[in-house]
């Protein structure tokens, strides 16, 4: 086992989407709902606590390996740019390679340290119902940075390949959601630990 500690550096706006229990907010039904509560839904869907603005160490793993909806570096590696070795890139990114913070080991916090998110993004989706619907989510705008410690498990996994795997999420996945239109990054420091 070795560890990487890791500085990436936005190139881009980035996005957070915190799935947030409803019941959270007394937001009421219908009409007495009131046309403004979404302002106070979209302090819930940013990651933050008293340090400030974080991700769950998940959300950088996830984008190594991806999930149904959002291919993850290792699918885009595996099956794009080397031919046919994305379902082996992607078992050696679920079970060897993991993320932790490094002041708290589930959360990276977003640098410079913010309270809040800096603006939102509004845009319409189509519904179950097939009508269209608004979303609103918060934004932290550039310069951002995160750090944090990629452990690897299998020494016979080369440290190029891994900084290969962040390259490739960094320009093609982002970080957070909507990417790699929101939180794309390029890698700033990358430092093998003893």
């Amino acid at each position: 086992m070795y560890q990487i500690l890791c500085t990436v550096n936005g190139l881009v706006t980035g996005m957070q989407d915190r799935f947030y229990n409803p019941e959270e907010l007394d937001l009421g039904k219908g009409k007495r709902r009131g046309k403004d509560s979404w302002k106070k839904e979209l302090p819930l869907k940013a990651y933050v606590d008293k340090k400030g603005m974080y991700f769950p160490v998940d959300n950088i793993r996830m984008m190594l390996i991806g999930n149904k909806h959002r291919r993850g570096s290792a699918q885009i590696l595996g099956s794009e740019i080397q031919k046919s070795k994305g379902t082996m890139y992607k078992s050696m990114a679920t079970g060897c390679i993991w993320i932790v913070g490094t002041k708290d080991t589930d959360k990276v916090h977003i640098e410079p340290i913010r309270k809040t998110y800096d603006d939102y993004d509004e845009r319409s989706f189509i519904n179950a119902t097939g009508s269209r619907s608004l979303t609103r989510r918060p934004l932290f705008k550039t310069p951002w940075s995160l750090t944090f410690i990629i452990q690897v498990t299998d020494n016979n996994i080369d440290e190029t390949f891994v900084r290969s795997l962040f390259e490739v999420a960094g320009l093609r996945c982002g970080i957070g959601a909507y990417g790699p239109t929101f939180g794309r990054f390029v890698i700033d420091k990358w430092e093998i630990v003893k």
